[in-house]
């Protein structure tokens, strides 16, 4: 047996296995006397048949699954005793065809094309400027959360007439030119505040309109906002700026919420574990517990923009040719050569991304375990369904069973260990990288976040 490696780039080789007859001669003769022992030929007793029934009826399966055997094993071998870093798995060999006529010769020849890991040359440090966002909570962003927890623990009613302040909701149908439910037009069972329509004749229309009342009109005319308008009828915005149409409105059901004072039995009851006094202490709390969640968009962003920012930096090379071919062998027939071709700009930087991340964790020694996860689980579960109370023993015992339960689920856990790994990234790009923290509207933000990934 022989084995050969030589160059074909500066990330690609080939390899060459040939395997002789004496290679596998033994294994091959030792697996058809296997075979004998148990061959049930009509004529011959178990175990007697002569070997040469046995070897016209497996011999040239057997050759073929030894070879094969053997073929592994070689390959195996020769990349783990040369400690050779491989890129995806070796495929068959793109210009060299193999020499394995089983049928009429003695001796093959296998031709293997691999991949070669790249060299990284990145190091983090506080050379490296990275942006952090941090969303502004404003004034009238406070004043709106205000409003929303007064309408919360406001007064809720439905009246019998449509009244200013109302939210109605309502079965919304569009009509044809002749006024007749169009077919296959929008049609959904959606809700809208009156105090939203800013055509004062519609809301004169509207008001005093009881359940089961049906009013006809043009829900941009009245609205004159696509954001609402697409809200209402659960549609992208983008469906409706443009859209000029009656829609026939018949009323379902009218809520209206008498909004809660602003005084220290609102704040007990939208803050109970808090001591809050004034409106002054209220607002400010709301303002901390928004710049709390709005922390988690903040991560999000900081993160891709940095992974974007260090794959390019990091200047990583990869042999395209090759991770197309592996790509396509490994879709199980998903996807087609030109689908891949098309779509090569982000499997080129997720790999990219995988090859760096997986440097960054072995240098700095990042693992997530076992426990890790049940600690993170139990954390959730303790928050939704416990209220944080968890030291009562039979409380445990009752959220180790769910966590045991939880743990059982494959596909979630692995969410759960790309989670704490992101985390643990996060909190490393934050120690080592400078970061250049900017303040900005929770508009502005959107707008970034939204904007398309990098190829």
């Amino acid at each position: 047996m022989n084995i050969t490696q030589e160059s074909t780039g500066d990330l690609t080789a080939l390899i060459t296995v040939e395997i002789s007859e004496n290679d596998y001669a033994d294994k091959v003769k030792s697996a058809l006397n296997e075979h004998r022992k148990k061959a049930n030929v009509p004529g011959f007793r178990t175990g007697k048949v002569p070997f040469g029934i046995v070897n016209k009826m497996y011999g040239k399966g057997v050759l073929g699954e030894e070879v094969n055997k053997l073929l592994s094993e070689t390959l195996n071998s020769h990349i783990t005793d040369n400690k050779i870093n491989l890129l995806g798995n070796p495929l068959p060999s793109l210009d060299k065809e193999d020499k394995a006529d089983l049928e009429n010769e003695k001796d093959f020849t296998f031709y293997f094309d691999i991949a070669l890991f790249p060299e990284i040359n990145l190091e983090l440090n506080d050379k490296i400027n990275a942006n952090y966002f941090d969303i502004e909570v404003n004034e009238k962003m406070t004043d709106d959360y205000v409003l929303d927890i007064q309408s919360r623990f406001g007064e809720h009613s439905h009246p019998e007439a449509v009244v200013e302040g109302a939210e109605i909701e309502a079965e919304i149908k569009q009509l044809d030119a002749d006024g007749n439910v169009l077919e296959g037009g929008i049609a959904h069972k959606g809700k809208f505040k009156v105090d939203d329509i800013k055509l004062k004749t519609i809301t004169n229309m509207l008001v005093g309109k009881a359940k089961g009342d049906v009013i006809v009109f043009d829900p941009m005319k009245a609205f004159k906002d696509a954001d609402k308008v697409g809200a209402m009828l659960a549609v992208a915005k983008e469906m409706v700026e443009e859209l000029k149409a009656d829609f026939e409105v018949e009323i379902i059901e009218i809520h209206f919420t008498v909004p809660a004072e602003v005084n220290e039995d609102l704040f007990k009851k939208a803050y109970p574990s808090a001591e809050i006094k004034t409106a002054d202490d209220f607002r400010a709390k709301i303002k901390e517990d928004a710049s709390k969640q709005f922390m988690g968009e903040s991560d999000k962003l900081f993160m891709s923009e940095t992974v974007d920012m260090l794959i390019e930096k990091a200047n990583i090379q990869v042999p395209v040719e090759f991770m197309k071919r592996w790509v396509l062998a490994n879709n199980e027939g998903k996807l087609t050569a030109d689908q891949i071709e098309v779509q090569w700009p982000s499997y080129d930087s997720s790999l990219k991304w995988q090859l760096l991340q997986d440097k960054l964790f072995k240098e700095n020694e990042i693992k997530v375990e076992q426990d890790e996860v049940r600690e993170h689980i139990k954390g959730f579960i303790g928050g939704q369904y416990f209220g944080g109370q968890t030291q009562d023993p039979a409380m445990m015992s009752q959220m180790d069973g769910i966590v045991d339960t939880v743990m059982q689920n494959k596909e979630e856990v692995n969410k759960i260990y790309d989670q704490l790994y992101d985390k643990k990234l996060q909190n490393l790009f934050k120690e080592k990288l400078s970061l250049k923290n900017q303040s900005i509207s929770l508009e502005d933000f959107i707008k970034k976040a939204s904007q398309p990934p990098k190829a």
